[in-house]
């Protein structure tokens, strides 16, 4: 791939006021370079470890095995995959192997049954370990973890996992969660997949789980870079408060970043404090460091794109001319959501539901008033749709495990930025 990433800055306002100190949100939009040309969807190197444990029976192993057979149906020759089964006992019932029969992977798939507990971590450290024999440049290497259930044999302790993963995914082997139903440790799975540099899906029903199957694989053919990270080095008097996605931060002080995907944008926003300057100056108040390997290279060959975020002042007449950039509004009103979402689920873990129902409450007004101006926006209604929904399951006192599942999925994907060009 030789097509870099484009990088828009998007600032609040065309102009700020001279002569005082100002905080500021800029929007960093990242868009991928297309796929193009023959050839250009990545080789897929998979490994899918599959819960059969006893909550697993009836229709879910069912819907689990067929969105597995799904997932073969879509792989091409070339494509390698390897499935690993596990309640307490740990089978690799698929090893490694090219994708040149898949019928015969699927009659394997087709005979799993659901019985006894839940060894995760043995489970997805085997399928890390099928992955990581066959590592091929280029190819996307990843465990795609599928469970309805909590760590119950073996290695439990949610820290250690969530750092193995991240450890995993600096050997080029990636992980992506699927959590089923109301059951599973979503503490865990989340973690996991932002370590492992994966995605985390959660399925109310597991009907639903071929069309997230489609996702992921979607999302995996169109990736076209990984390892991505943001440098942030704010100029003389500058600081920055915040990076309201709350990406973790690498040891290097960098921002890691989702993988690079063809046809989807990344938005981040950072939060600036910026000294007084003088009506007509131009100033450059941060440099931003975007770095990635692209997914045809080594792991070891990083491409590098700099920029500098630069802000202009004026008389305060000028600026009131110019209205605050309503692509910046969404985006941290989207992201303070998110948070909010974090700060109920922290009531509810207390079992103050009613200072989560009012938590959410509060978050519904704010956006709304904040976002009155771009209420027709199809994102906007998104978001409230989904605020909505939460109060409805809080009011009507739904089950509190799946609302909890539903607002931490809600503020992960939220907090990601990370959406589908149109």
């Amino acid at each position: 791939m030789t097509n870099k990433p484009a990088v828009e800055i998007i600032t609040e306002r065309r102009f700020y006021p001279a002569g005082r100190e100002l905080t500021t949100d800029a929007l960093i939009r990242i868009t991928p370079p297309a796929l193009v040309g023959q050839g250009a969807r990545p080789l897929l190197n998979l490994s899918l470890v599959l819960d059969r444990s006893g909550s697993m029976q009836g229709e879910k192993i069912a819907r689990a095995r067929e969105a597995a057979c799904y997932c073969i149906d879509q792989l091409i020759s070339t494509d390698r995959v390897s499935v690993v089964i596990f309640d307490d006992i740990v089978e690799a019932i698929v090893p490694s192997q090219m994708v040149e029969n898949r019928e015969q992977i699927k009659s394997a798939i087709s005979r799993v049954a659901a019985r006894n507990s839940t060894a995760l971590h043995e489970a997805w450290v085997r399928g890390g370990m099928q992955v990581s024999e066959h590592l091929t440049t280029g190819a996307i290497n990843r465990v795609l973890l599928i469970t309805d259930g909590l760590a119950n044999v073996g290695e439990t302790n949610t820290d250690r996992i969530v750092t193995q993963a991240g450890e995993l995914a600096t050997r080029n082997v990636s992980t992506s969660t699927i959590g089923i139903g109301s059951d599973f440790n979503e503490n865990l799975l989340i973690p996991m997949a932002e370590a492992g540099r994966g995605n985390a899906w959660h399925v109310k029903e597991a009907a639903e789980l071929e069309r997230i199957f489609a996702t992921e694989l979607e999302g995996l053919i169109a990736q076209v870079g990984h390892t991505v990270s943001l440098g942030l080095t704010p100029n003389e008097g500058v600081k920055v408060e915040d990076v309201l996605n709350d990406f973790e931060m690498a040891h290097t002080g960098r921002y890691k970043l989702p993988n690079l995907r063809a046809g989807s944008e990344i938005d981040i926003v950072v939060r600036l404090k910026i000294p007084a300057k003088s009506a007509g100056q131009q100033f450059k108040a941060l440099d931003l460091r975007l770095a990635w390997t692209p997914q045809d290279a080594p792991s070891s060959e990083r491409e590098v794109l700099g920029q500098g975020v630069v802000f202009e002042f004026a008389s305060e007449e000028e600026v009131e001319k110019n209205p605050i950039d309503e692509r910046v509004i969404k985006a941290v009103q989207n992201l303070m959501a998110a948070r909010a979402r974090v700060e109920a689920i922290g009531h509810l873990d207390r079992g103050d539901i009613v200072a989560c129902r009012e938590r959410v409450r509060e978050t519904i007004n704010n956006y709304a008033q904040a976002c009155a101006r771009i209420m027709e926006d199809s994102d906007v209604q998104e978001q409230m749709a989904e605020l909505h929904d939460l109060e409805a399951s809080l009011d009507a006192g739904d089950d509190v495990k799946m609302t909890r599942k539903k607002m931490s999925y809600q503020s992960y994907q939220r907090s990601r930025q990370s959406k589908t060009s149109t």
